[in-house]
Parts: C-alpha cells; sequence; structure tokens
C-alpha cells in the first residue's frame, strides 16, 4: 500500500518517469535540440505526467487511460508526447509492486507497440520525429545502453517505424495502415487532432 514520502505527494509512477526521462532523453528538433530536460522549469509538465500516470493507492492500477494534454502553440506538446513515447518504450511505466518504503516500482512494457496516428500516408508527424530523434539520433550516442538496439531509421526526419532491441516497435501509422492491426498499441497518440477533420481520421482513433 502507498505510504506518502511527502505532504501532497500522488500515488503515481509519474516521479519515476520524470526521472527516468530527464536521465536518459532530451529536447527533441528545434532551437533547443539535444539539450538536457529539467522539468522543475516547467511545472505544468511535471505535474500533467504525474497525473497521468497516477495509480490506486492500494492495487496500484492505472486510474486513467486516457489523458489530454491541450495547451497554447509553441508549449511542446508534440515533444511531450514524443517524450511520453520513448519512456513507454523503454522506461518504468508498468507497476511492479511497491518498495520498502511504500512507494510505487515501475517497469517497462514487455514488447511494448507505440503508435503516433499521422494525417497522410508516409507522414512521421512532429510526435514520431521527436520519438525518432531521441531514439535513433541522439540516444545510440549518448546512452548506447539504452538506445543502442534501437533500429528502423536512417534519417530520423522520415523515419516511420523504430524496432526495439527486446521487442516491440515504435511507429507512425496513417488510417489505412492503423486498421490493419488496431488494437495492439500499449501506447497511442493522436496528435493534432483538430486536423482529423475526415471520417478515416476520426476512426482511427476510435481504432486504437
Amino acid at each position: 500500500m502507498f505510504k506518502p514520502a511527502f505532504d501532497g505527494q500522488v500515488c503515481s509512477l509519474g516521479y519515476q518517469v520524470v526521472d527516468w526521462l530527464t536521465e536518459y532523453a532530451c529536447h527533441g528538433p528545434g532551437d533547443v535540440q539535444g539539450e538536457p530536460l529539467d522539468f522543475t522549469q516547467d511545472a505544468e509538465v511535471e505535474d500533467f505526467i504525474i497525473r497521468a500516470y497516477e495509480l490506486d493507492p492500494e492495487t496500484g492500477r492505472r486510474r486513467k487511460s486516457k489523458v489530454v494534454y491541450s495547451a497554447p502553440k509553441g508549449r511542446a506538446k508534440s515533444e511531450t508526447a514524443g517524450l511520453l513515447g520513448v519512456v513507454e518504450a523503454l522506461g518504468p511505466v508498468r507497476f511492479d509492486g511497491w518498495d520498502a518504503d511504500g512507494q510505487p516500482v515501475g517497469k517497462p512494457v514487455r514488447s511494448p507497440f507505440i503508435r503516433c496516428l499521422a494525417t497522410e500516408e508516409g507522414q512521421a508527424g512532429n510526435t514520431f520525429q521527436n520519438i525518432a530523434y531521441v531514439m535513433s539520433e541522439w540516444g545510440p550516442d549518448v546512452h548506447p545502453d539504452i538506445y543502442g538496439g534501437v533500429t528502423g531509421a536512417k534519417q530520423y526526419q522520415s523515419a516511420t517505424a523504430l524496432y526495439l532491441p527486446d521487442g516491440g516497435e515504435c511507429r507512425s501509422s496513417s488510417s489505412g495502415a492503423a486498421s490493419k492491426d488496431g488494437g495492439k498499441e500499449t501506447f497511442l497518440v493522436p496528435d493534432e487532432i483538430h486536423l482529423y477533420v475526415l471520417r478515416e481520421l476520426r476512426d482511427m482513433v476510435k481504432i486504437g
């Protein structure tokens, strides 16, 4: 059972997710590309992650299966979604019991399937570009122990699929591709959902 370590602590794997990303990820494409993450400088994003991974304090079950991050333009929403895709692929995002202090412990997903929905065939999208940059461009050099076995991308800008060393994949999908194997996802991101004006795009979200 959960035992708070400080006043106001939420029972969540989000603290561990934030720590993992701070240690093993970076800013994606843009003017701060490759620079370290510091969630203490953006309390809104840090709190969003903590709340997204909130657990039942008795059972450890996730309290939320879907979350929405809505913010003004320029708030790096696609980067945040991409970072969560990275940690969902390789980090401690599933409940694995309580430690001796009553804190939740996370473990990686076995054979994860991360899907980023795109509006057109062959379009990687902003979210997937962030995932591909961290996992195939930056990560193998900086953290080869984490990202060294990731394959599938020659250039992160045009990548549409990444394959994980212990099984699993990250993929950018259009409506046609998603319909073929929808429902297998362990993490799904429909980015820029305001662009999903066609019926097949809206149906694609329902598939996930």
